[in-house]
């Protein structure tokens, strides 16, 4: 068989790539030695956003960085090509921060506006007009503020980096719509544009939905605090955010850890724990075999209020100790002073 003929356009770009190189070797090669300082920039940018962001206590989904590559920067300058391509192409360097809610968003770019100098920003989702949907993010060109000084920032205090924010369904409705309608080499048909522009209205429901969600949580944890004394604490209904809140109440010395206390949740059967009440039960049924564990070292050192919750419950209900795995030593434990917890029963 014959070998396959090259399609007209991968011997087009192949061209076009030789007479660039031909044409502008002094761009390509000033792009290949600047690129080092926009990879770092892209580092520092992405730190500074990872450090302030954490001490403001905005939770994102995740913060990423990239510089440009060799091949995507001379397809910038391919066709028409900008007259000076290193100061009007501006994202050279990019830097992508996805967050959870919307509502998390203006205090983001606040992070931005005290870290950064801005020369541009752009509202996406404002540029689509009140009659589309579509792709949503903020996009600010910045440089490194005043904060960033000292020898180490000599070299990139004059560079650009683009800093995109979006929410999580923000992201998702970009990498879906690039997947199926930008990637296609002709135009998409109109039939498919109107129903990817409709399910943007769903993505975009969703956001509206998730900060709600989030005001209604937030609520609920308010009213949770407010009812953190006996008896009111006690008669929640048993789920993770009364059992965090209890175990703050009740062991207010530790830390009361959600992944440990959702372990024990998917360990206790539902239907006899209902309340946090019966949680309180099993600390208050096994308190004496708890202090003895806890002053020998039996099984260790109490770490966090969780530890206590389990061992009480390994102590008070058989069918917990069966399926909760016990480590050795908490094994020992169990049967060395479960003997306090019968002589009270």
């Amino acid at each position: 068989m014959a070998a396959p003929t090259p399609s007209s356009s991968g011997q087009t770009r192949t061209i076009s790539l030789h007479r660039l190189w031909r044409s502008r070797p002094e761009v390509i090669a000033e792009f290949v030695a600047r690129r080092p300082d926009y990879e770092q920039l892209c580092a520092e940018v992405q730190y500074i956003l990872q450090r302030r962001l954490k001490a403001k206590g905005i939770e994102v989904a995740s913060i990423t960085s990239r510089a440009k590559t060799l091949p995507s920067f001379l397809g910038k300058i391919g066709g028409k090509p900008p007259d000076d391509p290193l100061s009007e192409i501006t994202d050279l360097a990019g830097v992508r921060v996805v967050c959870l809610y919307r509502s998390d968003l203006p205090k983001i770019e606040q992070v931005i506006r005290q870290e950064f100098r801005i020369k541009e920003r752009a509202d996406k989702l404002d540029e689509q007009g009140a009659d589309r949907f579509g792709y949503g993010a903020v996009h600010f060109l910045v440089s490194l503020g005043k904060k960033s000084s000292g020898a180490r920032y000599d070299d990139l205090k004059g560079l650009l980096c683009e800093i995109q924010t979006r929410t999580v369904a923000q992201d998702a409705w970009a990498i879906i719509s690039h997947h199926l309608l930008y990637k296609q080499e002709s135009a998409a048909p109109s039939a498919l544009q109107r129903k990817l522009n409709s399910l943007a209205g769903v993505f975009e429901t969703a956001d509206v939905q998730f900060d709600a969600l989030r005001l209604e949580r937030d609520a609920y944890l308010k009213e949770i605090r407010e009812k953190e004394a006996v008896p009111d604490i006690l008669a929640q209904e048993l789920n993770l955010d009364t059992l965090v809140a209890y175990t703050q109440w009740r062991f207010p010395q530790l830390r009361a850890n959600s992944d440990h206390l959702s372990r024990i949740l998917a360990k206790v059967d539902r239907t006899r724990y209902t309340t946090i009440g019966d949680i309180d039960s099993a600390v208050a049924g096994a308190a004496r075999a708890l202090e003895e564990d806890e002053r020998a070292g039996t099984s260790g050192p109490y770490e966090d209020g969780g530890d206590y919750i389990t061992m009480a419950l390994g102590f008070t209900d058989p069918e917990y100790r069966k399926s909760s795995g016990r480590r050795e030593d908490a094994r020992e434990a169990l049967q060395m002073y479960q003997h306090l917890v019968d002589r009270g029963a």
